[in-house]
Order: C-alpha cells, then structure tokens, then sequence
C-alpha cells in the first residue's frame, strides 16, 4: 500500500481519537491532551488571531501616504493615522490570542516516568512551564496587537511576562526586540537600547531571522535621535539581512536618504540607482530619479544629459502632477553648478506649478529663501522662509530651526518696514499743503485706475465662463455620465466660478474673508496702519482716508520719530544676536546715532559699537568706544566693565554667596525659624540691596508676619511688599495671598497652600492648624505601607502603578514588593506599595524615590502626593479620605 495512504489513514486514526476525547481538560497533561490541545489551538484560535493581526499590519501599510521631501519612516506603526484604520483587527487578533491561552495552557506535569529519570531531553519535556507549543505564540501576538493599537503599557507587561515564563526558550529573543521598540515609540530610547544590548550580549544564541530586524530597530532609533552618521552601519547590515523585495528596496531608499543627509554624495547617487534597478512603484522610482539629479556632481560629470531626461520628462503626461519635483531637481543642478538666477528660477517655477503637493512647495520656498538669506537679501529671505514654514510639516527636518529663522526675518523686515513706512509718513506730512494735497489725489486716481481694470477682468471672466458653458452644454452628452469631479468640463466651468466670485484663495479656515487694501504707492501705501474705524468711516477715494496716519502734529511727529529710532536699534540688535551679521550690524547702530544723536540707546550702541568691533578685530575703533563710554557715562554698569575685568566674576560669586543664604533661610521659613528668617533678610538687605534675590528674602520675612495671627497687619505688610517690589515674580505670589485673605482662606504657608490646592474635596477647606490628627497613632515599630495620592485629572493611576512596579524591578528586584491601585473618591486615586516591616524600612523606600527621581519625573507637581503610613493608620485613611489632616499627621511624625 503506498505510503501516503498509510500515512494519512494513520493520521485519521489519531483524529479520530482526538476527537472523541473532544473536552479534553487542561488540567490532564497526557499524549492525547498535549495533541489535541496544540492541532485545536492552532486551527481554532491561533490561525484566526495570525490571520487578523496580519490582515491590520496590511491594512496600515495600504494606508500609509509616503511623504517624500523627509526621511522616509522605516516602519509604517509609526504612522498614527495609518494605525488607527487597523484597530479592529488588532482587537480581534487580540481575542483570540486570549481564547488561545485561556482555553489551551496546559501548565500541569505529565505522569512522571521513573524510567526516564536520567534522560536529559526527557527533563527538559518534563521542566517546561507549558505544554502547548502555541500558547507563547499568542502571547507574542498579543503583545504585538497591542503594540500596535500603541497600547504600550499592556505590550511591555505582555513581552516581560514571554521573557519571565519562556526564559529558556529562542521567543524571549522577539520579546527583547519588541520590548525595544515599545521604548522607542514612547520615546525612551535608553532603555530601548538597554533590550538591544542584550540582544547584541546572547547574539550567538539568537536565531539568524532576527538579525535584520534587529539592526532594523537599532537603525530606527538613531535616526529618531537623529545620529545619521551612527545609524547608516547598522541599516546596511538591515538590508543585507532583508529577503522580500519590497522591504529591501524601501530600506535601500531610506539609506540613500542618509547618506544624502550625511554628505556621502557618491554613496546617495549609487544607492538611489539601486532603487531605480530594482522597479519599485512608480512614484518612489520618480523621486530616486529626482533626487540623483538633485545631488548630481556638477564637477565630475557633465549635467547635460541629466537635464535631457528632465525636460523630456517634463514633457511626458504621467509626470503632469510632479512638475513641481522636476523644476525642482533642475534648479539644484543649477545651484550645484553656480548658475544662481537660473536656480533661482527653477526654485520659485516648482513652488508655482505645485498644486497639490504643499511639501514639495515648501521645499521649493525653503531653497529660494536659503539662496537670498546667503546674499545676503534678508526682504526677499523672509518673504520665501515666511511662505516655506506657512506649507512645511511639523516633522519636517530641522523644522524649528527653520521657524526660528523665519520668525528672525519677520521681526528684522517688521523693524525695516516701521522705518520705510515712518519716513514716508514724514516725508508726506511735511509737504506744501497743495503739494500734499496733490499726491494723495494722485493715489486716489490709482484706485480709479485699478477698480476700472479689475471690472473690465471680471467682465472678460464672465465671457469666457458663458462661453464654457456653452461649449460644456455641446460636450454635456459624452460626460453626462460622470459625477461633478470627474467631468473635466463642469469641473473646470466650477473652478473659474469661483475665482470670479471669491479670487485666488488658500485651502484654509475662513477662506471667504476678505481684508485687503492694496493701492501700491510706494512703502506709505504699502504699510499704513490705518484703524478700522478709518476704513469704515472714509472711502479709499478720499483724501481724509489717507491724513489718518500721517503726523501732522508735533506730538505725532514725535511718536513717529520714536518708532523710527526704537526700529534702527532692534533692526541692529537682531543682525548682532540673531544673524551674526556683524557689519551690517555696525552699519545700523551707526545709522542710529547719526539720526539721533540724544537717542536713549546711545549707550547700549556705545557698547555694542566696542564689541563688534573687537569681534571684527578693528581694535582702534573699540578703543575709541570704550573712551566714550568711560567719559560720558562714568558711573555706568558698563565702565564698571570695562574699567574691572573682573566685575562681573566678583557680581557672580557675591550673588553665589546669597543664592546660598536663601536655601538656608527657605529651610528655616519651612522649619517655623522666622527669627532666623527676619535676620537673613535684614542682612541681605543692608549688605547686597542690587541682588536679585532680594523680592525673595523679602517675601519669605513677610510670610512670616502672618503666623503672627493678626490679619490686618499681614495685609499691610503684604501691601508694602507689593509696592516695593513691584515687577517682580514674588509680586504675583503676594497678590494671591492678599485675595486669599480677603476670601477668610488663611492657608498661606507655600506647602500647605499646594497640598490644599491639591486635595480638593479631600481638603474639605479647613485650616491645616484646626485638624485634629488624634484619630491616627504613630507606630514606628509595626508594618507600613507606601501611598501615592493620584489627582485623576492631572495624572494617570495606572502609569503611577507601572513606574512603581517597574522602579522595584531595577532597584528592589530582591523584595516581593506588591503595588496595587484603587479609588480613593470620584477624583482621586490610591497606589500602594505593600508591605514594609516597619517605619523604617519604608522611610528608606521613600526617600530612594526622591534620588531616582524616574517614577514621577513626567507626573505635573499638582498631580500627586506620597507619604509612608502604618497599616492601621492606613484603613483610617481610607475611611476618613482627609488628605490636610494625614498630611499634618505626616508631617508631624516622619
């Protein structure tokens, strides 16, 4: 009989005897049990969950739009929006994984063989925690599931559990690299790299599959902490280690991307060549071909035939919607060969032509506004950084650094265009009255002029609309079929409807708004600042529309003269601090004094004059602003400076000495000391009255009077104190303190008033002092436990429980400590840390979390509160659910 048949008859015949032993128990661990329960796991649980978790990891990939101007990702999960389209999946793979392991384990021993006694492989059978070879399986997956939901917390706890009961077995492996990434999505890669180490320790027990994903995530990493230079190493070995194609294509892209951004130009072209072999999806092949013209070395080779294939691809109608992309790689070549106009040209033709594609036109801006930014044309610069970072993604590369920039160029071309607009004011307001009177009937005539080219527009619009109609009623028949976007023909008629109606107008919020007066003459008309109530009241076609603004008074001269000189100061500040421009900075506080001699800046120009010019090394001209300011400013900071070296070293270190003073006078104000208090304060006083610390001292010395008792003298001193330093930071303080009296509230003590403002309804708004803490006993000597009270609006329970669970794992992996949570009250939540012998071994517990500082570091400071407390004590606080009172009780005790 064949062998086949004998073998599937064999295979019948156990199935059969499955099947009849159909219930079979988890608690009987037998040859039937173990087979019944590993085919049923798999067929009738584990295959669904596998099946469910990879059709959600498809679906996240399907969704996933690639945005080329930026690194692309190495994982879609990072995705969020991608991610939530495959929940549902998730959550069943997550189901089943459960039923698998709920329904399957078998945990309990065989029947021992005494036989078998010395055999090693049968000891190994015999040690193994579990028995059905799928239950692991669905641990993974689960975690997995949840990884991917970015459900972290649970994924870790699942991964830890895999590494915990699988310790022996290759899957704890998986569950240290999954483990990795949990750490890196929430952005603690030391830890992630911690799991990574231990892979990279055990790398020879490790099976060969995971070699690539391995240094897939190492790569992953570093890229988010973007070390490139230290991330290319480990996603080369990534891609040699990488079998499917389209994973290895994806990966050769990202690694051209690095090397692009790490200057290996040579590296860059040959791998996005690579790209290009290996036939990927049209739009990533387009921009490898984009980004090899971008980098092309106009030095080694000859661009001509480069720029051949661009313009034919220009021409070519698949690529009408990446013409953008084209002008764009051929305006780099420009740049590489220093052809700046043409460049230039290219740059500002790709952000035109770009219509759907608002990165590759930020791009475009951001290349045009580096090129003027290095001229350097800072109006032209601003303009274009102004319209890169209005079109650029948060995530874009170096994206704060680009704002930061453009924020930079907005206030230096903000200050220039107070000084055009000032002068032209100026200029316009002392004119001959009939001269004035003149040129502002000279602009009215302009609006004429542009409202009667904007009708004869509008008209010509309308014809060619009627016309478009026309000619969409003739074709209405062969498109009759096609709903209002696909019909080429009504679509268009659409579009130039509402430019009609509405202009050129940005996809935006309130994109109907409309608040414009542009009558272009010269920078007055350009930058006015005419009220609204102006513009309500007169007609663009009246002379008192344009008098508003012009200062026509001595007192409005004056103003405007001020504007111009506070502008000519920030305009040079700005080229100093913000651009280390340094001779156009010179150039601006020179202008400054030429046009205001008196100017209240002149000394701080002085100064600034004397650094630049030592940074310039035009050491004359220093020395000749360092006598100015010794001889006209004698008693100043700055000669003071100048005349010391050491001034400020020796401002420093006295300011040290009294830093020092105030964390000593803090503790005795927290201690009750107010003698102490009222002495440091006094001193400081007499001796350091310029330090900044001062409002400090004063402050602290003021509480102080209001545990006197007596309220209306504490409301005075309060009141001399806000005058007397007025402007400061503790003035803010003081004033809530003055209206916390006015409102009877008499918590005025700085740790009282945070844990009053905590508490809430656990506070019950009593006063600290009137508690009476006698329902609780102080017994150092018997079982204490660690709590954390959880505010739920502010913080999170759970993560709480999690730091703490883990904070013992790396600190008291030694103690059974057992951390549980539950509700205090509808507001707030408890965490508590079981059990400590006594007082003080939970002393020590508390005062360890204060060095490692990791359990709460990202908790906001009203969002918790801790303590010890005795076990007895304990179930008295949760009955009587009185934060203030346990809190005196506490202090008091411990």
């Amino acid at each position: 009989m064949d062998r086949k048949i004998i073998r599937s008859i064999k295979t019948l015949i156990v199935l059969s005897i499955i099947l009849a032993v159909g219930s079979c128990s988890t608690k009987k661990n037998t040859g039937i049990t173990r087979t019944y329960h590993n085919i049923t796991a798999y067929y009738n649980v584990y295959y669904n969950a596998l099946d469910a978790f990879k059709t959600g990891v498809k679906k996240i990939e399907e969704n996933h739009i690639d945005n080329y101007s930026v690194t692309l990702p190495l994982f879609f999960f990072s995705d969020d929006q991608a991610v939530r389209s495959a929940f549902g999946d998730m959550n069943r793979a997550i189901e089943k994984g459960s039923k698998c392991v709920r329904k399957h384990s078998i945990t309990t021993k065989p029947k021992k063989k005494s036989k078998k006694n010395g055999d090693k492989e049968y000891q190994e059978f015999y040690n193994q925690r579990e028995f059905v070879k799928w239950v692991d399986d669905s641990y993974m997956l689960i975690g997995k599931a949840n990884f991917y939901k970015k459900d972290y917390y649970p994924a870790i706890e699942t991964f830890n559990y895999v590494i915990r009961e699988y310790n022996e077995k290759p899957i704890k492996y998986e569950a240290y690299l999954w483990l990795a990434r949990c750490y890196a999505e929430m952005g603690k890669y030391d830890e992630a790299d911690n799991f990574l180490s231990t892979l990279k320790s055990d790398k020879n027990k490790i099976d060969e599959s995971l070699t690539g994903p391995i240094a897939l995530t190492q790569a992953y990493i570093l890229i988010k902490l973007n070390e490139i230079d230290a991330a290319i190493p480990f996603l080369e070995k990534a891609i040699e280690n990488t079998k499917k194609k389209k994973e290895k294509t994806r990966y050769t892209y990202v690694l051209a991307q690095l090397y692009q951004q790490n200057g290996q130009i040579k590296k860059a072209f040959d791998a996005y060549g690579k790209v290009v072999d290996m036939n990927p999806a049209y739009q990533m092949v387009f921009n490898a071909r984009i980004n090899r013209a971008s980098i092309f070395n106009a030095s080694a080779e000859d661009s001509k035939p480069l720029q051949k294939e661009l313009y034919k691809m220009l021409k070519d109608e698949k690529n009408i919607d990446f013409k953008d992309q084209i002008y764009y790689a051929l305006g780099s070549i420009a740049y590489n060969e220093s052809r700046d106009e043409d460049a230039l040209g290219f740059y500002l033709k790709s952000a035109s032509v770009s219509t759907e594609n608002t990165n590759q036109k930020a791009v475009s801006f951001l290349a045009a506004a580096d090129m003027y930014f290095d001229r350097p044309d800072y109006r032209n610069s601003q303009a274009y950084y102004d319209s890169a970072v209005s079109f650029l993604d948060n995530d874009y590369p170096n994206y704060l650094s680009i704002k930061r920039k453009s924020e930079n160029l907005n206030a230096l071309v903000e200050n220039i265009i107070v000084i055009e607009t000032q002068d032209s004011l100026q200029r316009i307001a002392t004119m001959p009255e009939a001269a004035r009177n003149a040129f502002l009937d000279g602009l009215i005539a302009q609006v004429f002029e542009q409202e009667k080219l904007e009708k004869e527009m509008a008209a010509q619009q309308q014809q060619d609309l009627v016309y478009m109609q026309q000619q969409g009623r003739v074709n209405q028949q062969d498109q009759s079929g096609k709903w209002y976007f696909y019909n080429p023909s009504m679509l268009s008629m659409g579009q130039a409807e509402f430019k009609t109606k509405w202009g050129e107008r940005k996809q935006e919020d309130n994109w109907r708004r409309r608040n414009k007066r542009s009558v272009d003459f010269d920078a007055f008309a350009e930058n006015t600042n005419t009220t609204d109530t102006a513009q309500n009241v007169f007609s663009n076609k009246s002379r008192e529309y344009y008098l508003v603004d012009l200062p026509l008074t001595d007192s409005a001269l004056q103003v405007s003269k001020e504007k111009v000189e506070g502008a000519y100061f920030d305009i040079a500040t700005i080229y100093k601090e913000r651009f280390g421009d340094f001779d156009l900075s010179i150039k601006s506080y020179l202008s400054l004094l030429e046009e205001f001699p008196e100017t209240e800046y002149r000394l701080s120009s002085y100064y600034n004059l004397y650094k630049l010019y030592l940074l310039n090394k035009e050491y004359d001209q220093a020395e000749s602003y360092k006598q100015k300011i010794i001889a006209e400013y004698p008693d100043s900071e700055y000669t003071k400076v100048l005349s010391n070296p050491n001034y400020f070293k020796e401002l420093e270190k006295i300011e040290n000495q009294v830093k020092f003073m105030y964390q000593a006078t803090y503790k005795y104000f927290i201690n009750d000391n107010c003698d102490e208090v009222n002495y440091n304060f006094q001193y400081v006083d007499s001796a350091f009255p310029q330090s900044k610390l001062l409002p400090k001292f004063a402050l602290l010395n003021t509480l102080c009077i209001g545990h006197l008792g007596d309220s209306a003298v504490f409301k005075d001193s309060l009141n001399s104190f806000i005058t007397k330093f007025s402007g400061s930071e503790e003035e803010g303080y003081a004033k809530e303190v003055l209206a916390a009296l006015d409102r009877d509230e008499r918590e005025v003590i700085l740790e009282e008033e945070k844990v009053e403002q905590f508490g809430g309804d656990l506070a019950a708004n009593v006063d600290m002092d009137s508690l009476d803490v006698s329902i609780f006993n102080f017994k150092p000597e018997i079982e204490h436990y660690y709590i954390a009270v959880i505010a739920n609006e502010k913080a999170d329970a759970n993560r709480a429980k999690f730091n703490l669970v883990n904070f013992n794992l790396d600190y008291y992996d030694f103690l059974s400590f057992e951390v549980e949570s539950e509700l205090l009250s509808a507001d707030y939540s408890l965490v508590v840390v079981k059990k400590f012998k006594n007082q003080k071994m939970a002393y020590n517990y508390y005062e360890s979390l204060r060095v490692a500082t990791e359990v709460y570091e990202d908790f906001d400071e009203e969002g918790y509160r801790d303590f010890i407390i005795s076990i007895e004590n304990f179930n008295k606080f949760r009955e009587d659910k009185n934060l203030l009172r346990y809190q005196k009780f506490f202090n008091i005790n411990y």
